[in-house]
């Protein structure tokens, strides 16, 4: 008798089959991929438990299929995985889990109307004081299942005030649907609207913005801010520029004038400068970002400070270094005009090292309320004739008490209304031989409360992983995972030994 997990597994493998039979679609800019990756984890703490640990050996099955289309009218990057899931011993029940990652911009009409479509769908942690892993898909009974859409009308034209102006609108409206112990909704509409001045040495702009946010848990948020600036830019490099507006926000009844300033300047290839601030009702927001590039080094430090929601932080995901940032400036890639055919490149060329693009993806805050978020992180990454070396800090401080309360249940800041994540990671990728390579990587984070909360988590993960390629379009790995952390419920220890397969068939 075939159980139903098993025919599960059954229809996954002839899918994956029949994409692999496949030929890539003859039309023109489209093309259609597909690929399997198998693995196998024996945890001996596969629940992540710091009560009750169990040994078992989860298996994964998890056919892939991609479709993309690069053209002057339309970007498409569509991305399906139906993931299988089977535990040995039977610590969880076995399970399928779908993710799918779409990214589309179409221009309806021509210079004029633009579309713009997002989804995603993954496993993402219950909380930030959780210990599972940035490997999220063993403790089944830590997880939620996300799921975010985004669609995003945009109208672009030129109308005449004298002299002639451009005007830019585009309104979003993001769905966030959470399945787990706590079951729940976001919707987050924005509109903006920019109306600026033909570029000149003295130039003008005037911004309008409108946010609402609706949830199942909490009450609407709503704001709406229009400002204008003033920019001066001396020469091509350099761009200074002054804010002063209105702003009216129901969150902690803070409404009142605005006012910032900014500067960028790039003064070559190599280095990038950018500082902005923006004195706000509910508190000030900044950006500060520099980067320099050496021959074989790239070296960043960012600072922010902004208003952000867990919709937001779902469809921009995001670790403590990403590999894109430095891989773009270095040839084959940096020569890649198009955007999309970029990152389609450092994808693939990652995908065969066997590294993910973000090195210690953090899991965002689980809530529905809107939070000023700080964020300090300086970066470097040195690459060799053979290997590349990461080194990266972080410090992330989300705050809730300045944009108002929310619910109490399934939500982190009911716990703590300020939460701290900080920590470092270092990263190291050599390459034995031209088939091989060995990739290393230690990362320290600590999640914590208000001190008189007394809630935290802290977690130190060490992973070593050697990847070789078995054929033109095979590669296999093994690896060992060890995972130290200490949660409310007490210490956490988990050991692991991974091995995968991964075919990509055309």
């Amino acid at each position: 008798m075939v159980t139903r997990p098993q025919s599960a597994l059954v229809h996954l493998l002839v899918c994956s089959a029949l994409m692999g039979a496949s030929a890539t679609a003859p039309a023109e800019n489209w093309r259609l991929s597909s690929g399997l990756t198998t693995r196998a984890v024996s945890s001996d703490n596969i629940s992540f438990s710091a009560t009750s640990p169990q040994s078992d050996t989860l298996v994964e099955v998890n056919p892939n299929v991609r479709l993309t289309r690069v053209s002057p009218r339309l970007t498409l990057d569509a991305n399906y995985t139906p993931r299988y899931l089977h535990y040995a011993e039977d610590t969880f029940d076995s399970r399928l889990s779908n993710a799918f990652n779409l990214s589309s911009r179409a221009e309806i009409v021509d210079d004029f109307f633009f579309l713009d479509v997002r989804a995603i769908s993954a496993q993402r942690n219950q909380s930030v004081f959780n210990a599972v892993p940035t490997d999220t898909t063993i403790a089944s009974n830590q997880l939620t299942e996300t799921r975010t859409y985004s669609v995003s009308p945009a109208f672009r034209g030129t109308v005449r005030l004298g002299d002639v102006a451009t005007w830019s609108s585009s309104y979003n409206v993001t769905r966030s649907d959470v399945s787990g112990p706590v079951s729940n909704t976001l919707t987050n509409e924005t509109f903006n609207g920019t109306l600026a001045g033909t570029p000149a040495r003295i130039g003008w702009q005037l911004n309008v913005n409108s946010v609402r946010t609706e949830s199942d848990l909490s009450r609407s948020i709503d704001r709406k801010r229009i400002y204008g600036t003033v920019l001066y830019r001396p020469d091509v490099t350099l761009t200074v520029s002054t804010r002063l507006g209105y702003e009216d926000a129901n969150i902690a009844r803070q409404s009142g004038v605005t006012y910032g300033a900014g500067v960028t300047w790039q003064p070559g290839l190599r280095t990038a400068l950018r500082a902005d601030w923006d004195h706000r009702p509910f508190g000030n927001t900044n950006v500060f970002s520099l980067s320099h590039k050496l021959p074989r080094t790239y070296l960043t430090a960012t600072y922010n400070r902004s208003l952000t929601s867990r919709a937001e932080q779902l469809l921009s995901p995001s670790g403590v270094l990403d590999r894109y940032d430095f891989l773009a400036t270095q040839e084959p890639f940096a020569s890649i005009a198009n955007p999309v055919l970029r990152e389609l490149a450092m994808e693939q060329f990652l995908q065969g090292q066997n590294v993910s693009r973000f090195v210690n993806v953090l899991a965002p805050i689980l809530s529905d309320r809107q939070f000023l978020q700080t964020r300090w992180q300086l970066s470097g990454t040195y690459s060799g004739p053979r290997g590349t070396f990461s080194l990266s800090y972080f410090r992330n401080t989300s705050d809730s008490t300045r944009v108002g309360t929310g619910p109490g249940l399934g939500d982190d800041f009911a716990l703590s209304p300020v939460i701290t994540q900080r920590g470092w990671t270092a990263t190291y990728n050599h390459r034995l031989t031209a088939l091989s390579s060995v990739n290393l990587s230690l990362t320290s984070s600590k999640s914590s409360g208000r001190a008189s909360s007394g809630i935290g988590a802290d977690r130190d993960v060490l992973n070593a992983t050697w990847t070789h390629k078995l054929g033109a379009r095979t590669n296999g790995s093994i690896g060992l995972r060890m995972t130290r952390a200490t949660v409310i419920t007490g210490d956490v220890d988990e050991n692991a030994v991974i091995a995968s397969v991964s075919t990509q068939f055309f």
